[in-house]
């Protein structure tokens, strides 16, 4: 068994079976000359080498050698069309080892190495996927980051008007999801504590504005509402008969129910959803929605807060003058107060005549300047228990207790003529002029807001004659 495992050449070097290849070429030409030198050198040597001898052990050891050396060489042409495959980015193929040499090892190695490339493509592949997965969600929270500042923005400078605000939050929540949708239900102005849907976006076979909520009431969001925790329906949500009822009902499968509270003053339930199939809501988009929420939150209390603020001031802040919700409340005071004593009342409402020509041509700086001293030429001229006040962009109002009709037009006629021949300007030399209407109680009504509607309406007189004139 040791003599046959020596002779066998599976598992020899390529160096070793060269030589072996080697010398059974050699063999051959030293069997012709054998030959020759037997036969035709030295003929009377016994004739130990035959033609036919010479010629099947020539033929025997040329195929052994051929066989050897294909042996050598296929594998080698094998590996280099293998080689061009794997070049070419196909990398499923297998080279045989049929060998323990050098073109076995090296076999081996090339199909280590192709699987190794193939392993690590798919990992580069996967990282890859992974890494667009990242930077899509990257993109959607610095898109989100980006709404909260403009959102946040907005609150600070009150520059929009709350249902445009809330308009926006609902939008760039939802926008967060894919196929994301949002609806926001707030109460009315009734008092009934019922909410409905007022704002929503991207709602389409979606039935949720047809939803109303209502805090102690029995139906889910209703029950949301009244505990005022987050729900958070996705496929992980432990299902109920309740749950896919409103499902069905509504046609929704995936959302988010916020709701929206400042201590104990309930303001409003945002829902957002997504029409994804499967869907579970991650933790950080949760997150995110209650940031939204908190912003809602902080617009409408800062709505609120703005509307009380506005209803607790009694000045304009550019003239001094009262404010129109004030002068119209003492209007309504004062009415009482002349009907139970049998007393007169007048209200006069003054416009600027051409004003907004005026603030084209000298800016707004300047306007606004001009308005400071038509203020001070109406304080200055109020009777002891007169009011004035600013009650609009170029308007004014005058409240006179204890002056009939007459008495008004007097005083707004003079009032007329000081503004006309006054001096509007610090620097340079501008006047302006100013139409009025008076009303009188109860002559023209007995109510602040009928006589506010007739001195209005003897102004528009006054404006139609020709401007700078008082209508009574």
């Amino acid at each position: 068994m040791g003599l046959i495992r020596k002779l066998m050449l599976g598992n020899k070097g390529l160096r070793y079976k060269l030589l072996i290849a080697f010398s059974l070429m050699s063999i051959i030409p030293l069997l012709a000359c054998m030959y020759v030198i037997s036969n035709h050198i030295f003929p009377g040597v016994e004739n130990l080498f035959t033609i036919s001898s010479v010629v099947t052990v020539s033929i025997v050891l040329a195929i052994l050698g051929l066989a050897l050396a294909r042996g050598l060489v296929d594998p080698v042409i094998d590996m280099a069309l293998e080689a061009k495959i794997i070049a070419s980015g196909e990398y499923d193929g297998n080279l045989p080892v049929s060998s323990d040499d050098e073109i076995g090892a090296l076999a081996g190695s090339i199909n280590m190495m192709t699987q190794k490339v193939k392993s690590n493509l798919d990992e580069l592949k996967s990282y890859s996927q992974r890494m667009r997965e990242i930077n899509v969600d990257i993109h959607k929270k610095v898109m989100a980051l980006s709404s909260l500042l403009q959102i946040g923005d907005t609150i600070a400078a009150r520059s929009i008007q709350i249902d445009p605000l809330i308009s926006l939050i609902v939008e760039r929540s939802a926008s967060v999801l894919d196929t994301g949708y949002g609806v926001f239900y707030s109460s009315g102005k009734d008092g009934s504590g019922v909410f409905k849907a007022g704002i929503s976006y991207n709602i389409d076979n979606e039935r949720l504005t047809e939803v109303s909520i209502k805090k102690g009431g029995h139906e889910f969001l209703d029950r949301v509402l009244e505990s005022r925790a987050i729900a958070i329906i996705d496929k992980s949500a432990k299902p109920s008969k309740e749950l896919e009822g409103f499902r069905s009902a509504y046609n929704v499968k995936n959302f988010l129910v916020i709701p929206i509270y400042s201590g104990r003053n309930d303001l409003g339930v945002l829902l957002i959803g997504s029409r994804t199939e499967d869907l579970r809501f991650k933790d950080d988009d949760v997150e995110l929605m209650k940031v939204f929420a908190k912003q809602a939150t902080i617009a409408i209390e800062s709505d609120l807060l703005s509307k009380k603020t506005d209803q607790l001031a009694i000045k304009d802040d550019l003239t001094d003058l009262y404010n129109k919700t004030f002068i119209m409340g003492r209007l309504e005071e004062e009415i009482k107060r002349a009907i139970f004593y049998q007393r007169p009342c007048s209200f006069i409402v003054f416009n600027i005549d051409n004003f907004k020509k005026f603030r084209d041509a000298h800016g707004e700086l300047v306007a606004e300047e001009a308005l400071k001293r038509i203020a001070k030429i109406f304080r200055d001229n109020l009777t002891p228990v007169g009011k004035a006040a600013r009650i609009g962009g170029d308007d004014f109002a005058m409240l006179l207790p204890e002056k009939n009709k007459k008495e008004a037009g007097y005083i707004a006629e003079e009032l007329r003529k000081k503004i006309e021949t006054a001096n509007l300007l610090r620097q340079g030399q501008a006047s302006m002029t100013v139409s009025g209407g008076v009303s009188e109680n109860p002559i023209d009504g007995s109510t602040a807001e009928e006589l506010y509607k007739k001195a209005v309406d003897a102004l528009k007189e006054a404006k139609s004659l020709g401007k700078n004139r008082v209508a009574i």
